[in-house]
């Protein structure tokens, strides 16, 4: 996995784990982010941490009442179905958890006492040994939470105990700090800080360009973040359109650029200026548009993104271009729609008029 997914993964449980009431420390844990990055960039002066230590304690299974002994183990038991599935850990505590909100109301056990449940079960995070373990009651057959290797009795199993009192001691009983609010449900639900969000979408969307063979210059003009220093580029300040490479050569477009990739640009702008209409962000509409004629013609040579993104910055005056250098005509022929730059030395042609003449010199 690329270091940016990593970290877009990482902001994203830390997301999560702030909806469900996680203190810092659970986070740093959970998603091997520094403490310091967490309370500065997760948390914002409207939405502060939690205080307090998180409740760490190894006796809180053994303390609780059977009724939450129970509910740890529905928990736990979902946990490891998940885990089975393939799913990582840190993904199934959380929807592990959000499962066992759903279904009670409120929850006996903070988020904080779930992961360190999990911890101790798999021997992660804040446990460095396996001290939990699921069994199976030899009488019911339903999942509970044992030492780790102890023999599973019928007199440990919550389910199988319904003479016992509910009744636990001051610990067991969930303090108000420790119920986790549920998502999307609740009115008390946990909200998380724009700036969060704004940055998990932003590098969403720096990677989604880079996947696509996005050059770095380019995906900051996209991103509208800085570029990294470029050697190249940085002894002189670039003017006009972001371009990597050797510009569009506007005054012999039609001969200088193979018709083939001017039908694909002119593809790419049409389906562009569709987007656009359709409320589309610019940068958006671009990348739809780039991904959609790729997969229309699988057979020739593909565009790069950063040349099509030149040709529609230069199409539509965005991104560095101060003025359009390209039109948008429709062939009087075909009907089709084809990109003619306004400064090219020959008259614009049509180059799905071409293509339709002589299919095999193209194609």
């Amino acid at each position: 996995m690329a270091l940016a997914d990593t970290r877009i993964r990482s902001l994203e449980t830390a997301r999560e784990c702030v909806r469900l009431g996680a203190r810092q420390r659970t986070i740093a844990l959970l998603t091997g982010l520094p403490t310091s990055f967490i309370f500065h960039n997760i948390y914002d002066a409207e939405h502060l941490p939690p205080r307090g230590r998180p409740p760490y304690t190894e006796d809180f299974i053994y303390r609780c009442s059977l009724r939450v002994q129970a509910e740890v183990g529905m928990f736990a038991t979902k946990y490891r179905l998940l885990t089975a599935e393939g799913i990582a850990p840190a993904q199934a505590l959380i929807t592990a958890f959000r499962h066992y909100s759903s279904v009670v109301h409120p929850p006996s056990f903070s988020f904080d006492e779930a992961f360190f449940v999990v911890s101790n079960l798999d021997g992660i995070w804040a446990a460095s040994i396996r001290t939990l373990e699921l069994a199976a009651c030899r009488r019911c057959g339903r999942h509970h939470l044992l030492p780790h290797g102890a023999a599973p009795a019928v007199a440990g199993c919550p389910y199988c105990r319904p003479h016992r009192t509910d009744r636990a001691p001051a610990r067991g009983r969930p303090h108000a700090d420790h119920r986790a609010p549920a998502s999307g449900t609740d009115t008390e639900a946990v909200t998380v800080p724009a700036a969060l969000e704004a940055q998990i979408r932003s590098l969403r969307t720096e990677r989604m360009f880079e996947q696509l063979g996005a050059h770095p210059r380019v995906v900051a003009t996209l991103t509208g973040a800085s570029a990294s220093s470029d050697r190249r580029a940085s002894s002189r300040h670039r003017e006009g359109p972001t371009h990597v490479g050797r510009a569009v050569n506007l005054i012999r477009w039609g001969v200088a650029v193979k018709t083939v990739q001017r039908a694909q640009f002119s593809l790419v702008a049409t389906a562009y200026t569709r987007l656009l209409a359709a409320d589309f962000e610019p940068a958006d509409a671009v990348r739809a548009a780039f991904v959609h004629v790729s997969a229309m013609l699988p057979t020739v040579e593909p565009l790069s993104f950063d040349r099509c993104f030149e040709v529609i910055s230069m199409f539509d005056a965005r991104w560095g271009a101060a003025e359009p250098s390209f039109d948008l005509l429709s062939c009087p022929k075909c009907h089709a729609s084809f990109l003619a730059s306004r400064t090219d030395r020959e008259r614009a042609h049509c180059p799905f008029c071409a293509l339709l003449r002589t299919p095999d010199k193209y194609l």
